[in-house]
């Protein structure tokens, strides 16, 4: 299932990928519009994996810094 799941992301990425850029941006706004907090926590869980794989951990006062500049 996980295989075929991939695939279909994979194939749904290449179809995107043949749309012109206007529809592109579109295509975007409307899933960001819809998705935004499925989004938002995907990109910060991709960026504390990657901190993570490369050791790279944000210092106390970086911490408090984003922390700060969430939305409320």
């Amino acid at each position: 299932m996980q295989t075929q799941n991939l695939t279909i992301a994979h194939n749904l990425y290449s179809l995107y990928e043949t749309l012109s850029d206007d529809i592109q941006q579109a295509f975007l706004h409307k899933l960001f519009q819809k998705q935004r907090d499925k989004l938002e926590n995907l990109a910060f869980y991709l960026a504390c994996k990657q901190a993570k794989d490369e050791n790279e951990f944000l210092s106390d006062t970086d911490s408090q810094d984003f922390i700060k500049s969430l939305p409320q």
